[in-house]
């Protein structure tokens, strides 16, 4: 198992090399607890006003969430106007998550998440991958430096790694 994972969005099989474009890595914690508000921001409205791919895509995000050693493919399929939608829901999700105290491993019970290490999740980081999912998914994440792909979730906030 690794502390990191690799999220794209591609609509269909990631390529062979990754786009610095559409795909960034995250700490697998901090994306677990960017989903686990994002579940239940949407779960927290009534079920005729959630968005139409809802029933088609929860199960999906809940996987992700909980299944750290995945490739996370954003898109979820979703057409442009879904598309719009997850991406508001991660700038709204993240916009709460700064709300919250930090989070650690001990503290993850009321979350029903399992965190490896002992560090506390500070909310600005997970915040800032939400917003960079949201980006990801209008296609408007600014691209890393040269040679470089971008790591959100960090402790300390965004930084790059090198792929290999």
């Amino acid at each position: 198992m690794s502390k990191t994972r690799s999220i794209g969005c591609y609509g269909g099989p990631p390529p062979d090399l990754p786009d610095p474009g559409r795909e960034i890595w995250a700490y697998d914690g901090a994306l677990s607890i960017l989903l686990a508000q994002l579940l239940r921001d949407v779960e927290g409205i009534p079920p005729e006003h959630r968005p139409d791919w809802w029933v088609s895509g929860v199960e999906e995000l809940r996987r992700q969430a909980m299944v750290s050693d995945l490739f996370f493919d954003v898109s979820l399929d979703l057409d442009a106007e879904g598309r719009e939608e997850l991406a508001e829901l991660f700038e709204e999700s993240a916009a709460r998550l700064l709300e919250r105290p930090p989070r650690t491993p001990g503290q993850s019970d009321d979350w029903h998440l399992i965190f490896r290490g002992d560090h506390a999740y500070e909310p600005g980081p997970v915040a800032e991958l939400g917003r960079a999912l949201a980006q990801l998914l209008r296609g408007a994440l600014p691209g890393p430096p040269p040679g470089t792909l971008w790591l959100y979730g960090a402790p300390g906030g965004r930084t790059t790694i090198s792929p290999r």
